[in-house]
């Protein structure tokens, strides 16, 4: 879509930080786990039972899962102890910043 934005081919060679540069266009992917990090962040520092923790925390006990699908959790893909490091903002935002710089899967 970047490319057709600026109506550049292919064989032109212009590499992706060059078309992102010249188009100020931000990416998806970055920006979605970036709210996705806060937000659980912001979640699990509060201290009121509320059904948003229990969701976060949640997983399919029965083991079914949806038709061509794998059975994935919120937190599958944030690392290890993530719960006990969003006490600590310090360390919450440098993990986060990793976290959300990573490349895409």
């Amino acid at each position: 879509m970047e490319r057709s934005m600026l109506n550049i081919r292919l064989q032109d060679q212009w590499t992706t930080a060059k078309i992102r540069k010249r188009t100020k266009v931000r990416d998806v992917l970055k920006n979605i786990r970036k709210l996705k990090w806060n937000w659980n962040g912001h979640i699990m520092r509060t201290n009121k039972e509320k059904w948003t923790k229990d969701v976060v925390k949640r997983y399919s006990r029965n083991g079914k899962r949806k038709r061509g699908g794998q059975m994935k959790r919120w937190e599958d893909d944030l690392p290890k102890g993530w719960r006990r490091s969003t006490r600590d903002r310090e360390k919450w935002k440098k993990l986060g910043e990793a976290y959300v710089d990573r490349q895409p899967d």
